[in-house]
């Protein structure tokens, strides 16, 4: 029997990385006309919003009652500094780039632990974590309850919070990660929804942060990123 207040349910489809979609209509609960949406994030600042939203695109995502779900009216209260985007030449140069980075917040007296760097492959992440500790620094991967930087792939990261987040290897070759994405002329829907899966990581990587995100790539950039 249903009663009232039996059961209450939150969820994001907007997070949704990996294959088990689930759809509470299918399993019986009846949600349509009795949940609330929430429009207001209190993890990250207006500005970190208002950048990552549109990686992920103009799909919109499907609700856990089946219907068509979007971050129409999505917001902050809290307010911040912009994103930063870096383009480097090469890898190594990347790496020189999320050193310096790195650095500089902990030298604004940011707790190392409360620095992040996601990547979306395990190797950039130990490669990255190796030149942290190359150049003097604490890194460890995660989970870590450590007091050191905290390095982890996109899936990783899923959530935790971090008062800074650096993104490394926003690419186009990495962003979508052509391993993850069913050819197009094989199956166009299973197609579609890696591509949004590949969108949906970018957002959740970068949306870690609380108070300031950086971006970087070697070469082009991932085509999920805003112009």
């Amino acid at each position: 029997m249903e009663g009232p207040d039996d059961l209450f349910i939150v969820g994001d489809p907007h997070q949704r990385i990996y294959d088990s979609h689930v759809s509470l209509t299918s399993l019986g609960i009846n949600v349509r006309g009795r949940s609330t949406k929430l429009k207001v994030n209190y993890r990250t600042t207006q500005e970190i919003l208002a950048w990552a939203v549109p990686l992920l695109g103009l799909t919109p995502a499907q609700g856990l009652d089946d219907s068509a779900d979007t971050l129409d009216g999505y917001r902050s209260p809290m307010h911040g500094r912009r994103p930063v985007v870096k383009e480097y030449p090469d890898p190594d140069a990347e790496m020189n780039g999320l050193v310096e980075q790195v650095r500089t917040w902990l030298d604004a007296g940011v707790e190392p632990s409360a620095i992040g760097v996601a990547t979306r492959y395990v190797w950039v992440m130990r490669k990255a974590a190796r030149r942290l500790k190359d150049d003097g620094m604490t890194a460890f991967q995660v989970p870590n309850k450590s007091a050191g930087v905290q390095v982890g792939t996109m899936h990783k990261m899923k959530g935790l919070e971090f008062r800074c987040i650096a993104v490394i290897g926003a690419d186009e070759k990495s962003l979508p990660s052509a391993k993850a994405i069913t050819p197009e002329d094989e199956n166009a829907k299973a197609h579609a929804q890696d591509v949004q899966k590949e969108r949906c990581l970018l957002f959740v990587a970068c949306t870690r942060a609380r108070d300031h995100l950086y971006v970087s790539y070697a070469g082009s950039p991932s085509p999920f990123l805003p112009n």
